[in-house]
């Protein structure tokens, strides 16, 4: 099956990198579960991972026009920020496949949309911030000084942010162009990238990252006894 690639942040400041092995398919087991399987990395450096499978329950396969459409690969990758975000999922180095439903909790059917979370304007602008210092900063895989645009009007993290306002996207835009105007990005279309000005609160992001990563290890030690 081929890859299909996905990288963002979530909103607890992990930047992630998603790699499915798309689309979803029927799972072996001759269930009513669709299934994907892929790896959601935390892309810092540091070689964590999580190895998944998505089930795709029968109710949201209804919803979707289809397996492998721009929708369903959306789905896929909020349900597995999501997860991440509530501690479902474990980050490690040697990795065990661990199961994710892709199910109705979180689809309305009465709205008829799914919902992923609610945040703030301040929540939403934290999470531009955190998107455009992880995808274009410099890192030891990177010339140093490279800075890779990365995507504002994205309609996956708008699903992620909230689905159920149809003004997401214009929310991001708006929230990266007062980035701009306080010299924190540069603006290129619907693209960003960091300036000298955000690189330099590189300290703030790294904190939030490991902070959210040591509650997440304490969640699943915790668990274990």
């Amino acid at each position: 099956m081929p890859e299909k690639i996905f990288t963002s942040v979530t909103l607890h400041g992990f930047p992630i990198r998603l790699e499915l092995q798309w689309p979803f398919h029927r799972s072996e087991g001759g269930s009513d579960w669709y299934v994907v399987h892929g790896r959601l990395t935390l892309d810092d450096g540091s070689g964590l991972h999580a190895d998944l499978a998505l089930n795709l329950a029968q109710t949201i396969r209804n919803v979707l026009p289809s397996l492998d459409s721009d929708l369903a690969f959306w789905v896929a990758v909020n349900t597995a920020r999501k997860a991440l975000d509530v501690k479902q999922l474990e980050l490690l180095k040697s990795g065990k496949r661990q199961p994710v439903p892709v199910s109705s909790r979180c689809y309305s059917i009465r709205h008829q949309h799914f919902t992923f979370a609610h945040v703030s304007g301040e929540e939403l602008e934290q999470f531009v911030e955190r998107k455009v210092f992880w995808g274009s900063a410099p890192r030891a895989d990177r010339e140093a000084s490279e800075r890779r645009p990365v995507l504002i009007a994205d309609p996956c993290d708008a699903q992620y942010l909230g689905a159920a306002d149809p003004n997401t996207i214009d929310k991001l835009v708006a929230a990266a162009k007062d980035l701009a105007a306080r010299g924190l990005v540069e603006l290129a279309g619907d693209y960003a990238r960091a300036t000298d000005g955000l690189l330099g609160r590189r300290d703030a992001f790294i904190t939030a990252k490991d902070h959210a990563l040591q509650e997440l290890h304490y969640k699943h030690a915790f668990e274990r006894g």
